[in-house]
């Protein structure tokens, strides 16, 4: 018997989209080439952000958020260990029947 490969049906659905994609690949390298020139800055420079205060504030908002994720969690694992525990219960109380 002879066996034959099919090949993959090409929709003009996919056709369509990969057509797309490529065209907007090939439209975004001169963009990219034009965000990388060098320009020289003249004259006095801009005023300057403190890092300092945001990075605290950065390192306080993810331990704050760190701090509600463990509150949760264990919140969480006191109703499972209250369930279980009252699971065994019903368990001891329907064996000693």
């Amino acid at each position: 018997m002879i066996e034959t490969t099919r090949k993959p049906r090409v929709t003009l659905r996919t056709r369509a989209w990969a057509a797309l994609v490529a065209a907007l690949a090939t439209l975004s390298v001169p963009a990219l080439a034009l965000a990388q020139e060098f320009q020289k800055v003249d004259g006095k420079l801009g005023e300057e952000v403190p890092a300092g205060p945001f990075v605290g504030y950065a390192y306080g908002f993810i331990w704050i958020a760190i701090l509600g994720y463990v509150l949760y969690v264990a919140r969480g694992l006191g109703r499972v260990r209250g369930d279980l525990e009252e699971l065994r219960r019903k368990l001891d109380a329907a064996g000693k029947r």
